[in-house]
């Protein structure tokens, strides 16, 4: 059974690759498919759901990623839930914040903070400058962010990483990415069970690691070639490949897109906006009829021959070889007048007059958009926001509700953007660490003694990565609330400063004491030297 699926998939692939719709066509996708009698996938909904008579769904990975880059440029609102997703999780960037842990390094707590902050302030140099990308087009803050992109879309990301000689690196390691679809093997996810996995373009061990990716590459003369590039180097230990994908079910090889669920509801509700909206531009492009209350419509193109409109309108113009043409044949049967778009829509610049004894004038109503538009439209893509664990108000960017509402609105979200984040971080941001902190140690810019110890080197790793920190709907109260969290000791100072703006605690104090110097008067002390004083007032009132 499973040989025969297997040559019907490998067969379907091959007939359906060299099929790659332009992207802006509306096309929408398919789960069943007549070469099978199972559900084959890509994103559309079966007549009566997903799964009547189909004991097995088969996702088509290309298909299914060809056909939401298309909703990308056909779907207003699925192109908002991608940037939304990325704007919020990645922001402008995130930064690395080394923790190295003291008592598997045996160094102070002092000493490798102090190692911290200088080893954070080498990456933000490389991070921050464009040549930390191969072709030197993105800074690694703004390739996270297309990394985010990727992620969301795609959901099968490919990272180049590169060792380059040029002079004017500030470190050998620079990045680019590799399209999926440049990796040719193909790859279906099966509901029923793994077992019928073609070559997806990945060499793997026995143990299912990957081991090396076969890419195709352009030559300058547009043909192809194929080149294999292992995900590390057998004698450098280098990392060549980062290939990160979120699987939805065991022993899956790639990646499909997240938004697959959705794509039919994102093409029908485009194609449900398109129509209300081409109704209005109909209904506007009528405004009135004549009404005649006397006698029955005359129907005045009964007896009248097919034939160009020329002969039947305000001027009829009969043909070359037309017989029996008289004053009477040459009267319009069809009147109609342009009225200039401009004049239309200032009122009292239309007069309609002359009209015949019983007819009158009946203006058109106007019934689109319907009253119900905005409410349908808007629940029926906050279903789909939904369905995505983020919310719809965020993506719109549109808060109605009271501020405990809008607020839990955005911790929510917060909490999935952080989900995000963190799949990011250890399928890109970690490695890419790791990579470029190897570079530092081995040309001496910075010492990390123990390094090929595996469990050392581990602990020499260890970082969090920070971004921008969540909008605040009433920074007040949520400062207030951060320094009854200091002095309890749930928070740090530093914590405080990160989560706020994102500065440093530690450089705002170096800060602030040069600054408060400067001042005759200090306009506020903190909190535990206002105390002080004030029982040092009491004391000298009982002396």
């Amino acid at each position: 059974m499973f040989d025969n699926l297997q040559s019907k998939i490998k067969n379907i692939f091959k007939r359906e690759i060299n099929i790659i719709q332009p992207a802006g066509k509306g096309i929408s996708a398919r789960y069943n498919n007549s070469d099978f009698g199972y559900g084959y996938g890509s994103g559309s909904k079966w007549a009566g759901g997903t799964n009547p008579g189909a004991p097995i769904n088969i996702h088509n990975h290309f298909q299914i990623r060809q056909k939401v880059r298309n909703q990308m440029y056909d779907s207003i609102e699925g192109r908002a839930l991608l940037k939304s997703i990325a704007d919020t999780s990645v922001d402008t960037g995130m930064r690395v914040k080394p923790t190295p842990i003291s008592e598997i390094i045996g160094r102070t707590p002092e000493e490798l903070e102090q190692w911290a902050e200088d080893t954070a302030i080498k990456f933000h140099l490389w991070a921050n400058d464009k040549k930390s990308h191969r072709s030197r087009i993105n800074n690694f803050y703004q390739n996270q962010h297309l990394y985010m992109w990727f992620k969301k879309r795609d959901n099968d990301m490919f990272t180049r990483l590169f060792y380059g000689r040029d002079k004017d690196l500030i470190n050998p390691l620079q990045i680019d990415f590799t399209d999926p679809n440049q990796i040719r093997g193909f790859d279906y996810t099966s509901t029923y069970m793994q077992d019928i996995r073609n070559d997806d373009g990945i060499t793997r061990d026995p143990a299912g690691r990957e081991i090396s990716y076969k890419v195709w590459i352009s030559n300058a003369d547009g043909s192809y070639k194929d080149v294999t590039v292992p995900a590390v180097g057998e004698k450098s230990g280098r990392a060549f490949m980062l290939h990160g994908y979120n699987p939805e079910y065991a022993g899956q090889g790639r990646g499909f897109s997240d938004m697959a669920h959705a794509i039919q509801e994102l093409s029908d509700l485009t194609d449900f906006k398109h129509s209300v909206i081409q109704k209005a531009i109909n209904q506007a492009s009528f405004i009135g009829v004549i009404e005649n209350k006397e006698q029955d419509a005359s129907q005045p193109l009964e007896g009248k021959s097919s034939g160009p409109i020329k002969e039947y309108g305000n001027y009829p113009q009969p043909s070359a070889d037309a017989s029996n043409v008289t004053e009477e044949s040459l009267e319009p049967v069809i009147n109609w007048g342009l009225q200039n778009e401009a004049t239309i829509r200032q009122p009292g610049s239309n007069m309609v007059g002359n009209l015949k004894r019983g007819d009158t004038w009946k203006n058109l109503q106007d019934t689109s958009p319907g009253a119900q538009y905005d409410k349908f439209v808007d629940s029926f893509f906050a279903s789909i926001v939904a369905s995505t664990g983020w919310s719809s108000e965020l993506v719109l960017k549109r808060f109605n509700q009271n501020y405990s509402a809008s607020r839990a609105t955005l911790i929510l979200c917060w909490r999935t953007a952080n989900i995000e984040r963190q799949d990011m971080i250890a399928d890109f941001n970690d490695p890419v660490y790791e990579m470029w902190l190897s570079e530092e140690i081995a040309a001496g810019r910075i010492q990390c003694p123990g390094w090929s110890d595996k469990r050392i080197r581990a602990a020499w790793l260890c970082c969090e990565w920070s971004s921008v920190p969540m909008p605040d709907i009433d920074p007040k109260k949520s400062i207030e609330a951060k320094k009854v969290a200091v002095e309890l000791s749930a928070e740090t100072l530093d914590d405080v400063a990160q989560g706020y703006n994102g500065s440093s605690g530690k450089a705002n104090r170096m800060k602030n004491a040069r600054q408060f110097e400067e001042l005759p008067v200090p306009p506020w002390q903190p909190a535990g030297a206002m105390a002080t004083t004030s029982d040092n007032d009491e004391e000298k009132q009982e002396e």
